[in-house]
């Protein structure tokens, strides 16, 4: 059962791990668009996706986080 268990926190962890960048990204990408468009919606608009890009990822590395603990914990 361990060591399905174990597989199971490792797959969710390299999901993570991927996925965590690409908030990043995106949160550049947006802020990149918000600084290009001269349009205070656009700027706003834009603006509001980089924030809810960085929210994605704070939440993610949390869960992380606590799935990197769970992993730790399991191995003793």
């Amino acid at each position: 059962m361990r060591t399905r268990e174990r597989k199971d926190l490792e797959r969710k962890i390299e999901a993570l791990v991927i996925a965590i960048p690409r908030e990043s990204e995106s949160y550049d990408f947006y802020m990149k668009l918000a600084a290009e468009y001269p349009d205070e919606a656009s700027k706003e608009m834009f603006t509001f996706l980089a924030n809810q890009e960085q929210m994605h990822q704070e939440a993610l590395e949390r869960i992380l986080a606590n799935l990197e603990e769970k992993l730790s914990k399991l191995a003793r």
